[in-house]
């Protein structure tokens, strides 16, 4: 697990590659952990968010991706963001598996609430 200290900021970063879902490898670099073991802890939790199959739930997935964005969105982006999720895509979707959701399941959605506008 390669963590490091930034000498200029006196915090400590992390920098590692990661299999996306798709299967591409990406590289995540993640800065301003007060403690090594912090740093430690982000790279081992996010390894294990992204190594998960999609055979959970849209409701699972959707607490996971607010967990994982929760330091990255402003807090009214997040309220937006997970009132639009829970408005519009959890009662349509939420107990369907990840890897279960089709391309017409979307558009199905998408038409619905354009039509109710």
């Amino acid at each position: 697990m390669p963590v490091y200290k930034d000498a200029e900021r006196g915090s400590w970063y992390c920098q590692f590659y990661y299999e996306d879902w798709t299967g591409k490898r990406k590289k995540k670099y993640k800065r301003g952990f007060r403690t090594k073991k912090e740093a430690q802890d982000y790279e081992s939790e996010f390894k294990r968010v992204a190594n998960a199959d999609m055979d959970m739930s849209v409701a699972s997935f959707v607490e996971v991706y607010f967990n994982d964005k929760s330091g990255e969105l402003k807090e009214r982006s997040q309220r937006n963001k997970r009132y639009m999720i829970q408005s519009h895509v959890i009662p349509y979707l939420g107990e369907k598996k990840m890897n279960e959701i089709t391309p017409a399941d979307i558009i199905a959605r998408q038409s619905k609430i354009l039509y109710q506008l």
